[in-house]
C-alpha cells in the first residue's frame, strides 16, 4: 500500500466478540480477519465490557492489531465504539466521544485524523444508529446531516437502515409482528407499508454518497446470514461526502464462512486513494 493509499473498515462485532458464556473464540476469529485486512482506520461496534478494568480489552485488540484507540462510550446496552488507527501512517489530531450531547441511543462520535503525506485531514464519524424506532433514527440522522457537504469526511457504522436501492422483502415471513414498527413504514391509519428507510435518505439526500451505489456495485448483504430465516440486508456502511479528495478504489463486503460464524454483521472495507 503506497503513502497515498488508505484502507478504511467497519466491522460489528456482536457483543464484544464473546458469547454469553464468556468464550473469546468469536473475537479471536475476528481479530485474524482484520490483521489479514490491515486497516489504517477501523472502526467497531458493540464492544461491550471493553471498557471495564481500565479498557483493559481496548488496549488488547489495539495492541493486537498495532493500532491507536479512542473509546466511545455507548448510552446503551453498554454497545461502546471504538475507533483505532494505524500510526505513524494515521494519527488522531483530536477525538470528540459524542458529538450529540447524549442524544443518541449509542453515540456519534468524530475523529480528525492526520495521513500521512497528506496535508488536510480527514474526518471520521462512527456512529451505530437506534435499532428499534425509525423516528428515532430519523432524528439521529438529523445531527449527521450538517456534515454531509463537509470536506474530507466518512460515515461509517451500523446505520440500522437499508438504501433506497437495495430490495425490497418478497415477504414479511422472516419479521415478527413484534418487530414491525422497528423496520416498517407505519401509515396514519396503523398499518405496515415497506421497509423504513428515511434515515438514509434523509443522508444520502444532505450529500452523503453510498460508495455501493456510486460504484454500482451489485448487492452486497453485510448482515442476515446469522439467525435462521432471517433475509439478507445491509446495515453496515462506510458513506463518503461529495468533498471528499480521495478517490474510492474499491468497497466490499468480507462474506466469507469464517467471517459468517464470527459475527451477525460482516465487515465493509473501503480503499481509498488520493491523488493529489
Amino acid at each position: 500500500m503506497t503513502p497515498r493509499d488508505l484502507c478504511v473498515v467497519s466491522y460489528n462485532t456482536l457483543n464484544g466478540g464473546r458469547d454469553r458464556d464468556g468464550s473469546p473464540h468469536r473475537l479471536t476469529t475476528q481479530l485474524e480477519i482484520l490483521k489479514e485486512l490491515a486497516p489504517d482506520v477501523l472502526c467497531l461496534q458493540e464492544a461491550k465490557r471493553w471498557d471495564e478494568n481500565g479498557g483493559e480489552q481496548v488496549n488488547a485488540v489495539a495492541a493486537a492489531l498495532d493500532m491507536e484507540p479512542r473509546l466511545a462510550r455507548s448510552a446503551s446496552h453498554g454497545c461502546h465504539l471504538i475507533t483505532l488507527v494505524r500510526p505513524p501512517r494515521v494519527r488522531f489530531l483530536r477525538f470528540y466521544p459524542d458529538i450529540a450531547e447524549g442524544n443518541f441511543h449509542h453515540t456519534v462520535s468524530r475523529a480528525i485524523l492526520q495521513v500521512e503525506g497528506v496535508e488536510t485531514p480527514l474526518h471520521v464519524l462512527h456512529t451505530h444508529l437506534d435499532p428499534f424506532s425509525p423516528r428515532d433514527r430519523v432524528a439521529e440522522a438529523g445531527w449527521l446531516t450538517p456534515y454531509g457537504d463537509r470536506d474530507d469526511t466518512l460515515l461509517v457504522g451500523d446505520l440500522n437502515t437499508e438504501a433506497p436501492r437495495d430490495p425490497e422483502p418478497t415477504s414479511w415471513d422472516w419479521l415478527p409482528p413484534t418487530q414491525y414498527a422497528s423496520h416498517r413504514i407505519q401509515h396514519p391509519d396503523g398499518n405496515y407499508g415497506d421497509l423504513d428507510k428515511a434515515a438514509m435518505s434523509a443522508l444520502l439526500t444532505a450529500g452523503f454518497i453510498d460508495p455501493a451505489a456510486d460504484l454500482e456495485l451489485p448487492f452486497a448483504r453485510t448482515a442476515g446470514h446469522w439467525h435462521p430465516g432471517d433475509r439478507d440486508h445491509r446495515s453496515d456502511y462506510i458513506l463518503t461526502t461529495n468533498h471528499l479528495s480521495w478517490q474510492m478504489q474499491s468497497y466490499t463486503v468480507i462474506d466469507t464462512p469464517r467471517a459468517r460464524d464470527a459475527a451477525d454483521h460482516l465487515p465493509v472495507v473501503a480503499h481509498l486513494h488520493r491523488t493529489f
